[in-house]
């Protein structure tokens, strides 16, 4: 017997928000629905819908967030507090037929059977997964952490007017992407380093899921430690909002790894990505 499929309006989203309390650490989790809250607060004309099976979502907290960023793809955010996934994959089902279409966001490990049923069920030749070690920093550790910036770097938020840079050399930027990255500075904290020139020459961003991204240090300033500066500096930021310190970082990215684990970072999770494969021309 097949559920009925409702849409969430953002009014309720707080019942959802409050269901997912105690799950401030996961990606997909509190941090998640609180942000698109305020998202949507900011801007109700951004193109988030939530979706669910019948009104049982209000005791297991299954969901799936559909957001069109701009891109070619929509991002898709999905979780259940359910220890069964079955309703979590009924939903998937539902609303994500067209592999071609859709980019499933920052789930972890614990969900990895719901999207593996997915991907068996549509065209796995069609789709291809990124792994990432899912750090997080207790607030004691963020607590030490220096955010002075060495002599003739200064430091400021991001800018809209940043994002075509900060595009263009994210190595995960697709078509429409810059749409994406304008959206994360425009509704959520960032920081940007800047040379005695003002010129952009690090930054670190926050995603939806309340974890740092998008962290890069352009190569003329490499290994002078702007990237442990900029994940210092937001870290400290999120921290004081009273928020987790959470971080993604690409499994086979060992130099990075050993960035935030030299921090204190601790790994509790691994996340995924799942995304069309992009046909090479």
């Amino acid at each position: 017997m097949h559920s009925s499929l409702i849409e969430i309006s953002p009014k309720n989203w707080e019942i959802l928000l409050e269901i997912y309390s105690s799950k401030r650490t996961e990606p997909n989790g509190y941090n998640l629905i609180n942000n698109f809250i305020k998202w949507i607060e900011k801007n109700p004309e951004l193109d988030i819908k939530c979706y669910s099976l019948d009104e049982d979502w209000k005791s297991d907290g299954t969901f799936i967030m559909i957001v069109n960023h701009g891109g070619i793809h929509k991002n898709v955010y999905f979780n259940t507090i359910a220890d069964n996934l079955d309703r979590l994959v009924e939903l998937l089902f539902s609303y994500t037929t067209d592999v071609k279409q859709y980019v499933l966001c920052g789930y972890g490990e614990r969900l990895k059977p719901a999207v593996d049923a997915y991907i068996k069920q549509y065209d796995k030749e069609a789709m291809q997964t990124t792994g990432t070690a899912w750090y997080r920093a207790p607030k004691e550790t963020v607590a030490t952490f220096s955010i002075k910036p060495p002599a003739g770097i200064t430091l400021r938020k991001l800018e809209t007017a940043d994002a075509e840079t900060v595009n263009e050399i994210w190595p995960h930027r697709a078509e429409g992407s810059v749409e994406f990255v304008k959206q994360l500075i425009e509704n959520e904290i960032s920081v940007g380093a800047c040379d005695d020139n003002g010129k952009l020459i690090a930054w670190c961003l926050r995603l939806p899921l309340g974890s740092l991204g998008l962290l890069q240090v352009v190569a003329s300033h490499k290994r002078l430690g702007l990237g442990s500066l900029m994940v210092s500096y937001l870290s400290t930021k999120i921290a004081e909002l009273g928020q987790e310190v959470l971080a993604p970082v690409v499994t086979e990215n060992m130099p990075s790894r050993r960035m935030f684990e030299k921090l204190g970072f601790k790994k509790i999770d691994n996340v995924y990505w799942t995304f069309p494969v992009v046909a090479s021309k």
